[in-house]
């Protein structure tokens, strides 16, 4: 039964790979193989568990957690009967797809206090196998499938990206941000095994943290370099103080190798002088335009329902109503920031408890990083340096509510829990 586990949970994190490639429609929904994936972890877990040990066990995240689920819940049925039927009912569908991933997170916890050594293994070499998959999918598609305006995409509702990787995910901000993520997790392996001068793994962690790294500028997302800079710059900070040189020389010659970063990065300047007020002269690119927008749509909800929300995963609906988007807009189901969207859709005590859940994870992951130099310490440096990379990377992109993304963040916040 445990390598039954450990296969179903090898492929539910290899799962992502597919992206957008694999969707399968059931009673009105399209969902993707990690939908189907997570109830069979989960029932061959509860066998497992049952037959061989019993006890519950809660992290300090996972109870954390259970008071955002608490809340969540609350919220939902709170507007139950303000709003449509239909779409509240529709709503609560993805609820319960959403509550599926953060279980995730309490499986993991329970299987490496029971055997750290051996799901350590499945777990950290499951995601460095899957950003691998990712990028070289990825690159793959750069050099046949460069543009979607060719493959008559944008016509489904996708936007209209040519030249940047977008591997089977469509979209580069999402993708940029996962290899962000996972590349906390890889180059903190590389630096452990630097550390403990074991060259094998080292040059395999720095070979694979090389990959996502080109992997991750092919996208040009400007959000996923920031997310990527955060990401090196918290490594440096707790266990190695060379990155800010190694930070240095690849911000250089990123800059310098492509006419393409250089316009997205003055893109952004121009944009930002226009928002503080610096240059009233220049114009904000159509970008960061429509985030903002999306901001002000978000921000709207908000002051009209500010404690109890809309209910979750309900704003496509509430944005439509407004006359704010289309149901079929690929990016409707949120704003472009996961904080705004938690908070339009569960209000106050939604955003906080949520909030109080990366707060917690972050305290469990201080207490091994400080003064250690075990596995379990580096480890635990790479997913709080991934974690920082994506809610700075969720203030632009609606990423930490993503589910292709959410099958590593919960089994991250798994692997930080204690």
């Amino acid at each position: 039964m445990k390598k039954v586990l450990a296969i179903l949970f090898g492929l539910l994190l290899l799962a992502p790979a597919t992206g957008e490639l694999w969707r399968i429609p059931l009673f009105g929904f399209d969902l993707l193989p990690s939908d189907f994936l997570i109830p069979l972890v989960f029932a061959v877990w509860l066998i497992y568990k049952i037959h061989s040990d019993r006890k519950v066990r809660l992290g300090r995240v996972g109870k954390a957690m259970l008071l955002f689920l608490f809340v969540l819940f609350a919220t939902y049925l709170i507007n139950f009967f303000r709003f449509d039927t239909h779409e509240m009912t529709m709503a609560g569908a993805y609820l319960c797809r959403f509550v599926m991933y953060i279980v995730i997170a309490f499986i993991a916890f329970d299987l490496l206090n029971r055997d750290e050594k051996y799901w350590l293994r499945i777990l950290v070499g499951g995601m460095a196998a899957s950003m691998v998959l990712i990028s070289l999918l990825g690159f793959l598609q750069l050099r046949y499938f460069s543009s979607f305006l060719d493959l008559g995409m944008h016509l489904q509702g996708w936007d209209p990206h040519i030249g940047r990787l977008l591997s089977t995910w469509f979209d580069p901000n999402f993708a940029g941000g996962y290899l962000a993520f996972i590349l906390g997790i890889t180059i903190a392996m590389a630096l452990y095994f630097r550390f403990h001068k074991n060259r094998r793994w080292f040059l395999a962690m720095s070979s694979i943290s090389f990959v996502g790294l080109i992997a991750a500028y092919l996208t040009y997302s400007r959000s996923s370099y920031l997310a990527l800079l955060t990401v090196l710059g918290i490594l440096a900070l707790f266990k190695s103080r060379k990155l800010i040189v190694v930070t240095f020389v690849v911000v250089i010659l990123g800059f310098s190798l492509s006419g393409r970063v250089q316009e997205r990065f003055m893109d952004a300047w121009g944009s930002a002088r226009v928002l503080f007020g610096i240059d009233v002269q220049q114009t904000i690119d159509p970008t960061t335009q429509l985030r903002l927008w999306s901001w002000d749509f978000a921000r709207e909800i908000i002051s009209d329902h500010p404690f109890a929300g809309i209910g979750f995963n309900r704003y496509k609906y509430e944005i439509n109503t407004r006359g704010h988007g289309l149901l079929t807009d690929h990016a409707s189901g949120g704003s472009d920031s996961s904080l705004l969207t938690i908070w339009a859709t569960t209000g106050v005590f939604g955003l906080l408890t949520y909030l109080a859940v990366g707060f917690v994870a972050a305290v469990c992951a201080f207490k091994r990083i400080l003064k250690k130099t075990d596995f379990r310490s580096y480890l635990s440096s790479g997913l709080l340096a991934g974690f920082g990379g994506m809610m700075l990377h969720s203030v632009f992109v609606n990423s930490l509510l993503f589910p292709l993304i959410m099958v590593y963040l919960y089994a991250g916040i798994g692997l930080l829990d204690e």
